[in-house]
């Protein structure tokens, strides 16, 4: 495939993430992917980071980690902020 079909066709390897594909797209990029190794090497990171990053929300949710701010650091951010105007 051309360059340029990596250029139209990438874009939907990440949407697919955050929605569902028509039957077309999902076509086009499993023809692409056929014959283009590149692509197929990009789609793997990016499920790979996919992968990743759920496991890292699920640990954080399950250990119940809240990045909460001291009352402390609120006062300061929002002294500063009354600053800046």
């Amino acid at each position: 495939m051309k360059t340029e079909d990596c250029k139209t066709v990438s874009p939907l390897f990440s949407d697919a993430y955050d929605r569902k594909l028509s039957l077309i797209e999902r076509l086009r990029i499993r023809l692409h992917l056929y014959t283009c190794g590149a692509c197929l090497n990009y789609v793997s990171n990016l499920k790979f980071m996919h992968e990743v990053f759920h496991a890292q929300e699920e640990m954080c949710e399950n250990e119940k980690i809240q990045a909460a701010l001291s009352p402390e650091s609120k006062e300061r951010i929002k002294n500063t902020l009354k600053a800046a105007k």
